[in-house]
This record gives structure tokens, sequence and C-alpha cells, in this order.
């Protein structure tokens, strides 16, 4: 549990401020494959040695990390691409009703004449529940003991999540438009970032978080990190830098603590 205290220096990649050197890279450059490898090169045996994992956990790791790139982003994409109607007939009316506040929670969370707390509460909805919940469900957290070896599944789900997101968003938004900071900030703190809150998902579950019936107590459990998700984003939004920061480094803090808690609990220390 003391690695993870490591983690907290990728917070200071945040401040890696624009120099608007005009763009970096061409939009079919092949760079930002490169860079997710490169981050990959150094994250994965990170990984590896913060949560003490032996030569098994570590390859049973690396198909978390390909369930998050693939399966989570696919999930999001499907939570946004499927109407309530549709969702209500497929999985019953409480998951329709979720899927329509999510959507109306998407509909208004760049709107920045809402007052900042609402801002918060529809990024914490649209975009921390639902992207949070997608690691999660990737993680698979039921099947790994002890709680050490289930969060470090979690972080390598983030990582892979992170790395897709990353890609997507150079080729969508970045290549053509930005200089080289936006590509350190994305593919080294975002990807951090995204393993930190993934694994703190984890912790936060139930046991029973596969039960359909009870899906609204893994909404409820995901609730707190979901919050500082959409927090974080919401003051970037917003240009509240510094206030976004502290959030970064608070959940960065929690997952050491949070940790060290369960294992307490499960008598693993």
């Amino acid at each position: 549990m003391n690695r993870l205290w490591y983690l907290l220096p990728l917070c200071l990649v945040f401040w890696v401020r624009p120099f608007n050197a005009g763009p970096f890279l061409e939009p079919s450059s092949l760079w930002p494959i490169g860079f997710a490898l490169i981050t990959l090169g150094f994250l994965v045996p990170v990984t590896w040695w913060l949560f003490r994992l032996d030569p098994d956990a570590r390859l049973m790791s690396l198909t978390r990390l390909g369930f998050g790139s693939i399966g989570g982003v696919l999930t999001v994409y499907f939570i946004y691409g499927i109407g309530p109607g549709l969702a209500a007939k497929l999985f019953g009316a409480p998951v329709g009703i979720g899927i329509g506040v999510i959507h109306a929670a998407s509909f208004i969370q760049d709107f920045e004449s809402l007052p900042l707390w609402l801002t918060i509460l529809s990024y914490t909805v649209s975009v921390g529940l639902v992207e949070e919940g997608s690691k999660a469900f990737a993680a698979r957290p039921e099947c790994f003991h002890p709680v050490q070896v289930r969060t470090a599944m979690g972080f390598m789900a983030g990582i892979g999540f992170g790395l897709a997101e990353a890609i997507l968003y150079s080729y969508r938004n970045y290549a053509g438009n930005s200089d080289w900071t936006i590509y350190v900030v994305r593919f080294g703190f975002c990807v951090g970032f995204h393993g930190v809150m993934s694994a703190v998902a984890v912790l936060l579950l139930p046991e029973d978080w596969w039960d359909f019936d009870r899906l609204w107590v893994s909404v409820l459990r995901l609730l707190p990190i979901a919050f500082l998700h959409g927090a974080y984003d919401a003051l970037l939004l917003r240009d509240l830098p510094g206030w976004a920061w502290s959030t970064a480094v608070a959940t960065f803090v929690v997952l050491p603590l949070i940790l060290w808690w369960q294992q307490e609990q499960l008598g693993e220390v």
C-alpha cells in the first residue's frame, strides 16, 4: 500500500502548460499510437511493482488492460447510444429511466450558463458514473483475491481505457490543432488518473455488483468516485485548474487510504 504514494508525482504533469507553438502532429500521424506504446512501456511494469503482482497476476492484468481499452470504451458508447425506450424494453424500466437521466445530463453538461454545482452534477452523472462503471465492469473485480490484486486489475483496466481515450481524442480533437503539451498531459497524467479512478471504483463496488436486480446498490457505491471525476471535468470546463488539480490530488490520495482500510477489514495486512 505504501508504494501507491509514488503515483502522486503524476499530478505534476497536469501543470504542463500549452506553448501555442502551432499544431504538433498531422491528422494522419501515427505518433499517438507510438505515445500509447511508450505510456504502456512505463505504466505496466510500474503497476506490477506498485501492487506486488506475481507472474500469474501480471499475465491476468494484461487481459484487464485489453478489456478496459475495448470493453470499457464500447460500454460507454453503448450507454450513450441506446435510447431510454429501448433500454427499458431490454433491461426494465429502472434502467430506461437511468439511461434517460444520463442522456439529459449529457445534453446540459457544457452549458456554461448553469451554476457550477449543476455542471458538476451533470458531469458526475453523464461522465463519472458512466466511465467509472464501465471500467469497473471491464475489471471484473469479483474474480480476484486478495483485494490488492483486485485493485491492480481495476488500475490496469483504467489504463487501457485512458489509452484508448487518448488515442481517440488525439485523432478527433488534437491532431492538426494542438501543440505537443496536450499529448504530454493526455498520455501522461490523464492515463494514470484513469487508472487511479478505476482502481477506486473497483474498491467501492459491492461484492454482488454483478446482480442486475441490485444495480442501484452499485450506482450508489460508485457515486463518490463519480463525483470526483465529474468535479474534475466541470472545474476544467469553468477554467478553474487549481481546483481541478486539487480534486485530482485528492483522488490519488484516496486510493491508498481506501485500499488500506479494506485490507484492514479483511485482515490482509
